[in-house]
């Protein structure tokens, strides 16, 4: 197993507490999008997170010109181009393997499109500011895809989209502190990720089969209605997962994962855990 240890050594092994059966696509949007957090997906909030959409966004789409406030928005693609333009008067694209920031605070509008006659694939994930931050001067930061940083070690690729991994900090600076990784585990190989053992959050499976946590005494029965299938846990080996289900980690400070050897493609997942945002009213 490649193992990178936290600051303090300690390797508390954070539990699965509960696992979605694979998300289905959103239906009546003309796209392939599912809400992995969200009201509607099951799980409303993960503080301090208020949203996330894996988007699949056919070329036709467009998202007119619309407002935020009082968050800050992380876009990671992993497919195609996305094309955003504000009334600040930034515009950039965010292509696969890149990422943007937007730090709305007291607010502005975009619009979002895809670009170059293929569809859209990637992440949105919405981060609740603090109260002293709700008001702050918005800010925009685009990343190229060889501006993310990358560690790779026995079988195990993880791209750094935020925080820091392994000594590799990403140059996307956030108000909140957060984690957030692109994990890549070739099949029958394991890795030990650490998670800041005072964050919340969850891993998502982009694509592949394997173990991920360990298993809480509730997690098999934890089904959260969002989606078709049955979420399985073996209690001693992780939660078996594939893709498009969604992990809420319990505490620790590590997540273990491994990719099922058989498996004829790495186990990909997105590990997302940030610093809660304690009582604070949603924006």
């Amino acid at each position: 197993m490649t193992t990178i240890k936290s600051a303090s050594n300690s390797t508390v092994a954070r539990a699965i507490t509960a696992v979605s059966a694979p998300l289905r696509p959103m239906s009546g949007t003309g796209m392939n999008s599912r809400l992995v957090i969200g009201q509607g997906s099951g799980v409303d909030h993960v503080d301090p997170f208020i949203a996330m959409m894996h988007d699949d966004v056919p070329p036709h789409v467009m998202f007119p010109t619309h407002p935020h406030r009082g968050v800050e928005i992380i876009t990671y693609g992993i497919g195609g181009a996305l094309y955003h333009e504000d009334t600040l008067g930034n515009a950039g694209t965010v292509v696969a393997g890149g990422v943007e920031r937007n730090l709305f605070g007291r607010g502005f509008s975009h619009s979002e499109q895809p670009v170059g006659g293929v569809p859209y694939r990637g992440f949105q994930l919405f981060i609740l500011l603090s109260a002293e931050d709700r008001n702050i001067d918005p800010t925009f930061q685009l990343l190229p895809p060889d501006a993310v940083p990358e560690v790779t070690a026995d079988g195990v690729l993880v791209r750094v989209v935020a925080g820091e991994y392994a000594g590799k900090a990403s140059p996307i600076v956030l108000r909140n502190p957060t984690q957030y990784l692109d994990v890549h585990v070739d099949p029958g190989h394991s890795v030990s990720v650490p998670v800041p053992a005072g964050y919340q959050g969850l891993a998502y499976v982009i694509s592949g089969m394997g173990r991920i946590g360990t298993p809480h005494h509730d997690a098999h029965a934890a089904q959260e209605g969002a989606g078709s299938g049955d979420a399985r846990a073996h209690l001693g080996d992780g939660v078996e997962v594939g893709a498009h289900q969604r992990l809420i980690l319990g505490p620790g400070d590590c997540l273990n994962a491994t990719a099922h050897a058989q498996s004829h493609e790495p186990l990909r997942f997105l590990v997302i855990a940030g610093r809660p945002v304690v009582g604070e009213p949603q924006a």
